[in-house]
């Protein structure tokens, strides 16, 4: 048997910080390092493989949730926000709704949701939007760039995700993230579609015109999303002129557009990727209209 402490853990952390090894990665890299050639998985593997990688996981417990593929996003019951991590996982899964939030089970997500059916259904669409974001990021686009801008939309929803489920006061800073969540999607939709990078960088033609892109996408790949989607575009703050100025925004203002953003940012990647379980949701529910204004 190897001994090791929560020292050599930790050195070793610091090393695979420097060689930039992703989170995910290091508790079954340092059992590997630890063990030498004792290191062994499978059926009548080395146990100690498991022991290492959780002492790794109670000492840097970041290790369990940066898997790749994982996105954040939110859901709100009135101005109370839940951030939610999404994973990605293989095979066949049983997958609800409060589960897929965090939740313990129904009871405890109907209690979130103060026994109201909107807010239930609201929040079911919400999840829905994370789910086919996050999944469909991970299916292929043909414009290598898509998944780039893709990626990037869901790193700024994740940001403010973070942002939102803070209860203190909220103010025009979470805006910018909000609005990019919302363009870096759609523009690396256009991308797959075939409108060219150039066009999307020309403020005369595209820019950060978030009606702009959403017409064009709505024009280029048409969706039962689109009813709503160009509505929600259209409350979207000119966040560029305003980024130094307080909005006058309230807190459920803000919240509801951050739900728009999440909605906008899915809408545009499962036109490209099919991955759609708001589909099932208005199966089972009605349509989706019906719950947002």
């Amino acid at each position: 048997m190897i001994e090791f402490a929560d020292n050599d853990i930790l050195k070793l952390d610091e090393r695979f910080a420097q060689e930039d090894i992703p989170f995910h990665a290091r508790p079954f890299r340092a059992a590997m390092e630890i063990l030498g050639d004792q290191f062994s998985i499978g059926v009548g593997g080395n146990p100690q493989v498991r022991e290492i990688e959780q002492a790794y996981e109670r000492l840097i417990p970041e290790v369990k949730f940066t898997w790749p593929g994982m996105g954040t996003g939110l859901a709100a019951s009135a101005d109370r926000v839940r951030k939610v991590t999404i994973g990605v996982v293989f095979g066949t899964v049983n997958m609800t709704v409060d589960k897929g939030l965090g939740f313990s089970g129904h009871q405890e997500w109907a209690a979130w949701c103060r026994g109201d059916r909107k807010i239930a259904e609201r929040s079911a669409f919400a999840f829905a939007d994370m789910h086919d974001l996050v999944y469909g990021i991970n299916r292929g686009a043909q414009h290598k760039n898509t998944l780039t801008l893709w990626g990037l939309a869901a790193e700024q929803l994740k940001l403010v995700a973070e942002s939102l489920s803070q209860s203190g006061s909220i103010g025009s800073a979470v805006l910018q993230p909000i609005c990019l969540t919302a363009e870096l999607a759609m523009k690396g939709t256009l991308l797959h579609l075939g409108v060219p990078e150039k066009d999307l960088k020309n403020p005369k033609l595209f820019g950060h015109n978030l009606n702009k892109l959403g017409e064009r996408m709505a024009k280029d790949s048409s969706h039962r999303d689109d009813a709503l989607l160009l509505p929600a575009l259209n409350k979207f703050p000119g966040y560029v002129g305003g980024r130094y100025k307080e909005t006058p925004l309230t807190r459920l203002e803000i919240i509801a557009l951050a739900l728009d953003a999440q909605f906008v940012a899915a809408s545009a990647v499962r036109r490209i990727s099919g991955e759609d379980m708001a589909s099932q949701m208005e199966a089972a529910a009605g349509a989706r209209g019906n719950f947002f204004p």
